[in-house]
């Protein structure tokens, strides 16, 4: 392991979706098949309008803002017990909820992170720190200088490469493939460092 990072990748995801975690699990795939050379965030996205029907009520609209908001708050928590930790949690309580189809809630999520053997006192303590709302307030901010306005959509950057971020928004196993041959990394060569997040083509 180790050596320089030269292909980043920031997966942008509506946290209780399941169309994101197909996301998250093919960029996870990729990183398996790339892992020296590989550096990938999943950012979390948050809008009135994510996940709605167009029949759903002003009550129901909010109830799912709030359920999404804490959702993230939590993921934030995890994360500041280790990049690992953190994505291993929200995979696991998207799982969760998608496979029983359950609704959030902060005992289920608190279930998930004992699960993930995360520090409960750490976790319990930062779900509901400032630090994890200004995290996400940067997040927020990212999306939108990158240009971000559904979920599922990623963002890579090659080191080796002068040309902007390349933006995708549909991902599937096939189009990440495709997207690293196209900057010249065969599947178990790639590795990646940051570069300028200015502008972007879509793919």
């Amino acid at each position: 392991m180790g050596g320089t990072i030269l292909l980043e990748i920031y997966l942008f995801v509506n946290p209780l979706g399941g169309k994101c975690l197909a996301s998250e699990r093919t960029i996870l795939k990729l990183a398996r098949e790339l892992p020296e050379k590989i550096s990938y965030q999943f950012i979390p996205l948050l809008s009135m309008q994510m996940g709605h029907t167009h029949n759903a009520s002003l009550a129901e609209r909010n109830q799912a803002y709030q359920d999404r908001y804490r959702t993230i708050l939590d993921y934030k928590a995890a994360l500041f017990q280790g990049k690992k930790r953190g994505r291993q949690f929200l995979i696991r309580l998207q799982d969760t909820m998608i496979e029983n189809e359950l609704s959030y809630s902060e005992d289920l999520a608190t279930l998930v992170a004992d699960a993930t053997h995360l520090d409960m006192d750490m976790f319990l303590e930062d779900r509901h720190s400032e630090i994890a709302r200004k995290s996400f307030i940067t997040d927020q901010r990212l999306a939108a200088e990158m240009g971000i306005q559904h979920p599922s959509t990623a963002v890579f950057y090659n080191a080796l490469s002068e040309d902007a971020g390349l933006k995708v928004e549909e991902i599937s196993y096939p189009i990440v493939k495709e997207v690293c041959e196209s900057q010249g990394f065969s599947i178990n060569e790639a590795q990646e460092e940051y570069g300028s997040r200015n502008n972007f083509r879509v793919l």
